[in-house]
């Protein structure tokens, strides 16, 4: 939870990079809110007071050169029109193809569970955004660098965290508008799926650590939640409490789906382990095998693109695959 209060005195431009605000009537009071209640400054020497977690932290108004500790924090920037000034990667091999585009200028800063602190502070950044997850016990490393907001939304839902984040701005307007469009995407396309693949059923796999592994359907909100897809039957698959399960190419004629999405994760080793399986009689006997119905995605978007841009993206490839787009 964060809470934001500021002063505005004069009406400016917002920086390239920055998010435009309205002024607020003077006042410095602070006042709590589920998420962020942002009072936008106009001026780059003005100031907004947030309460966060850590306390109350002082970050310039209009941000130009924002850091972020969590890879998320990318996807959310972007979608708000805001280009991050630095960001981890979701892993050592840079920033995911669905935004590498628009991060062309953005210097990567070590991973998420390894930032380089040395690069953060080459980099310079003036607002530092991070998770409590990843970042709390470097909470004061960070702050030494430049002003930090640690959120602490891990158990709310993706797009709760987003609301969070566009709320440090004052663009709470802008993110509900971009919700409303999600959700009015997601209800066309559950009503597409719904009339051209009423009776088929989906398995959601995974290539990681050179094994196949099966992912709970309950852990995948879009597919099997939003879209209302048919999970392949896994009684012969015990998840126990895990999200997902190791299995072997013996178990995949029980689960024989309609269709099958296997996300591969970066690394030789992984696809070696995929065409392995592939090049059995079990695999080539698979309904979706033999209806050529196996679509192979993207880790660095299916695992990682948990923003607005990465969730509308896999509403895209799912449709896509379902021949829905054309």
């Amino acid at each position: 939870m964060l809470a934001a209060c500021g002063q505005s005195s004069s009406t400016g431009n917002t920086a390239s990079g920055s998010p435009s605000a309205s002024a607020e009537s003077s006042g410095t009071e602070s006042s709590s809110a589920e998420s962020p209640s942002a009072s936008p400054m106009e001026s780059d020497t003005e100031t907004r007071t947030i309460s966060t977690v850590k306390g109350d932290v002082v970050v310039p108004a209009h941000p130009k050169k924002i850091a972020g500790m969590l890879y998320v924090f990318a996807d959310h920037l972007l979608a708000l029109g805001i280009e991050p000034h630095a960001m981890v990667t979701y892993n050592d091999l840079g920033f995911p193809d669905y935004m590498a585009d628009q991060m062309k200028n953005t210097i990567e800063i070590g991973s998420g569970e390894a930032p380089n602190y040395e690069a953060l502070l080459e980099a310079a950044p003036d607002l530092i955004l991070a998770s409590k997850t990843l970042s709390d016990s470097n909470y004061d490393q960070l702050s030494k660098i430049a002003p930090t907001i640690l959120f602490d939304n891990e158990n709310e839902g993706d797009w709760e965290r987003f609301h969070e984040t566009a709320a440090v701005f004052g663009m709470e307007a802008e993110a509900e508008r971009i919700q409303a469009e999600y959700d009015k995407k997601v209800a066309d396309a559950h009503d597409k799926l719904a009339a051209a693949a009423p009776n088929e059923t989906v398995a959601f796999m995974r290539v990681q650590d050179k094994q196949l592994q099966l992912i709970q359907p309950s852990d995948n909100f879009v597919m099997f939640g939003a879209l209302g897809l048919t999970p392949a039957s896994v009684e012969a698959v015990d998840f126990k409490d895990s999200w997902n399960v190791p299995i072997s190419a013996e178990v995949l004629p029980e689960l024989n789906p309609d269709r099958m999405f296997i996300i591969l994760r970066p690394g030789d080793v992984n696809k070696v382990a995929l065409d392995t399986i592939m090049s059995t009689s079990i695999w080539s006997n698979l309904n979706a095998v033999k209806n050529n119905r196996v679509y192979i995605g993207d880790a660095n978007l299916w695992f990682a693109g948990y923003g607005p841009i990465g969730l509308n993206k896999i509403i895209d490839e799912i449709t896509t695959a379902f021949s829905l787009n054309s």
